[in-house]
């Protein structure tokens, strides 16, 4: 298996993600068996509106762990999305419908995570308890910063 890599369009969003997420995200793609992409990182007020407007997502600008800014040193609002969407990259798509996929990726993000201290939610699992079908929502391409381990 070779190590995968994140083309230009993943690592632009990937760019708008925190620290930990991005630390995570770069640790997970070099020891996922599977290439995934970037779907979204950051999500301004647009996206993220006509997200939930679709119903894709249940959150409204700007409660989403995709819409966390930080302040630079210049003091300006800079995007530091505390959330990732992903997908895997099979044959130039995203095969949703394969969710196992989805899972096995989410497996290597969270012990990627615990490798480095950290801790994410899946959203195919988002109150952890190991079963999807207790879950009112389904987000399968969906990893979040949880915080630090303990």
């Amino acid at each position: 298996m070779r190590p995968y890599a994140f083309g230009s369009r993943s690592r632009e969003k990937l760019d708008t993600c925190c620290e930990e997420m991005v630390e995570i995200a770069e640790l997970a793609i070099r020891r996922t068996p599977v290439d995934f992409t970037i779907v979204h990182g950051f999500r301004g007020e647009d996206t993220q509106n006509a997200l939930f407007d679709s119903g894709a997502s249940r959150k409204m600008w700007p409660e989403s762990k995709h819409n966390y800014v930080t302040v630079g040193p210049d003091g300006k609002c800079l995007p530091a999305s505390l959330a990732i969407d992903f997908g895997p990259w099979v044959n130039g798509g995203i095969p949703w419908e394969e969710t196992h996929m989805f899972a096995l990726i989410a497996g290597v993000f969270a012990a990627c995570a615990i490798e480095r201290g950290y801790r994410v939610r899946w959203g195919g699992d988002f109150d952890g308890d190991g079963l999807s079908s207790d879950q009112t929502l389904l987000d399968f391409g969906h990893v979040e910063y949880a915080g630090i381990s303990e």
